[in-house]
């Protein structure tokens, strides 16, 4: 009896499973395998990577034969998870499910992915394309030790430098300077950086700061030299160019010594007031090497000032001041320089009609140089000619027109070739009538500034009030190719054609015209 209930038990289990083989083999959907009891709350359950599912069917069959327990598979190593399987248990389920599916068959075969693009231990990464790791720097995206040793702070500058990253050079080696601010090569190679990145003055401290460490340090000799020959400083270049040792060359001599002679016929030929031999001796200058001096680009934007060539003269001057401080000009060229700077910048600063900044710049040169007559009276001259602007402008636009001209002129007698004071005046005198006057105001103020918009066409209306409409279309011409939308121009270059055609009975041409344009009476 009992061994009959014992054979109906096993025979029980038996159909159990082959029927559960069956199921899971025929069901489209797999039943999960057993698991561990878990908490019935948690949502997923992420089974250990050491644990293997494998399909009911191919486990192998007991033997005791020798060659098949030699043949066991070797256990698998545990692999290690990656960060997306620990923030998303639910991909881990998932990427688990398919390796059940896919890899019944053996037991090396299971392998997990991973979002990241993670294969057992092998890691596959997109490669930059080659442009973009060319220009990218090698501490990108790490983080830099800043508390290392200087001298390894300083090797990764030098490493930046060589690849034209100037900017990152400079962060190094300012932290190297922080970590050891006595060592003078740190400071050479700040100044160094600095020089790549166009910062002369600041360069110029750096190697200055560099000597004060070690006055015998040659290279950083010839470092400042080569900078103050850029500056203008041409005493000083000469100086620490002898004391640069192995570094100097023959042909820095050379280059100091002509630029000295430039600036000796510069000073000559001002005191004589031959404004062609100062033009013609300050770009022998900057050829030799002092291209960027303050006092080379003063003395040219001065000659060009009196060659009556405004425009020039303004865009020099903003050229040679493009970092101006005036502490830092003190610091490095005197007062005497910063004060002479000062003063031609006041005298560009009139001719553009900037004679808010002309007034400030001439009263900083006053209180830097007191005592120069020239200084003072310049001063005086700003002063007189931005209030005959300013009174002017209120008359004209009270429509009192005639007093403003008379206000103009006043300003005119203080300085005869402004070119704002007589484009208004010539608005003053278009009001009054008086053409004639108009277009000689506005002819003298395009020869000072031949890009005057305001004076072109002032003088362009007041030759089509004289009728004289080939002068006038001319002009109209001229405005338009400078500035193709303005409607009001095109208008007025019309009727001057019209007017033209049906007094001469011929037509002009224009330039960037439209033919399609209708002239309305």
């Amino acid at each position: 009896m009992a061994k009959s209930k014992k054979i109906s038990t096993g025979q029980k289990i038996g159909c159990e499973s082959l029927l559960g083989c069956i199921f899971q083999s025929w069901s489209p959907r797999r039943r999960k395998p057993s698991l561990p009891e878990k908490d019935h709350k948690a949502k997923d359950y992420l089974p250990p990577k050491s644990t293997t599912i494998t399909n009911p069917k191919t486990l192998p069959r007991k033997s005791t034969d020798s060659s098949s327990q030699a043949k066991k598979p070797e256990p698998q190593k545990p692999q290690k998870k990656t960060k997306s399987d620990e923030s998303d248990p639910r991909k881990s389920s998932d990427s688990a499910r398919k390796s059940i599916s896919s890899g019944a068959s053996s037991r090396t075969e299971s392998k997990r992915f991973s979002v990241n693009g993670v294969m057992g231990n092998i890691i596959v990464k997109p490669q930059p394309a080659a442009e973009v790791a060319q220009t990218r720097s090698r501490w990108e995206g790490k983080r830099v030790n800043y508390r290392l040793d200087p001298e390894a702070l300083k090797r990764m500058g030098n490493e930046e430098y060589c690849r034209g990253r100037f900017e990152e050079a400079l962060v190094f080696y300012e932290r190297a300077i922080s970590v050891d601010p006595k060592t003078p090569t740190y400071w050479s190679n700040r100044s160094a950086a600095l020089i790549s990145l166009g910062r002369l003055l600041e360069a110029s401290d750096a190697c200055e700061e560099a000597l004060r460490l070690n006055p015998t340090y040659e290279r950083a000799h010839q470092r400042l030299a080569s900078l103050q020959l850029r500056l203008g400083e041409v005493e000083k270049a000469l100086s620490h160019y002898n004391q640069a040792g192995k570094y100097t060359e023959t042909k820095h001599i050379e280059q100091v010594e002509d630029v000295i002679k430039c600036l000796r016929r510069c000073d000559e030929a001002r005191r004589s007031k031959e404004w062609n031999v100062v033009l013609k001796e300050t770009s022998f200058a900057i050829s030799y090497g002092a291209d960027s001096s303050p006092r080379v680009y003063a003395l040219q934007s001065e000659a060009l000032l009196h060659l009556q060539r405004h425009e020039e003269a303004y865009n020099v001057y903003q050229k040679g001041t493009k970092h101006f401080d005036v502490d830092c000009f003190i610091k490095i060229f005197g007062l005497s320089i910063t004060s002479y700077h000062l003063m031609v910048g006041a005298q560009v600063y009139i001719a553009a009609g900037r004679f808010e900044d002309a007034v400030a710049a001439s009263r900083q040169a006053a209180r830097l140089d007191p005592s120069n007559e020239e200084v003072n009276v310049l001063d005086r001259k700003a002063r007189a000619v931005a209030a005959a602007r300013l009174s002017g402008n209120l008359l004209f636009n009270a429509s009192k027109f005639e007093v403003a001209c008379v206000v103009y002129t006043e300003g005119l007698e203080k300085d005869p070739y402004n070119a704002l004071l007589l484009c208004n005046r010539a608005a003053s005198r278009f009001k009054l009538g008086l053409f004639e006057k108009a277009i000689e105001d506005c002819t003298l103020a395009l020869s000072l500034q031949p890009s005057y918009r305001k004076a072109r066409r002032r003088r362009a209306d007041s030759n089509a009030k004289l009728e004289k409409w080939q002068q006038a279309i001319q002009d109209y011409e001229l405005l338009i190719t400078e500035t193709p939308g303005d409607e009001e121009t095109r208008r007025a270059l019309a009727v001057a054609n019209v007017r033209f055609r049906k007094l001469t009975g011929r037509d002009v041409r224009f330039k960037g015209i439209d033919s399609d344009l209708v002239v309305v009476n």
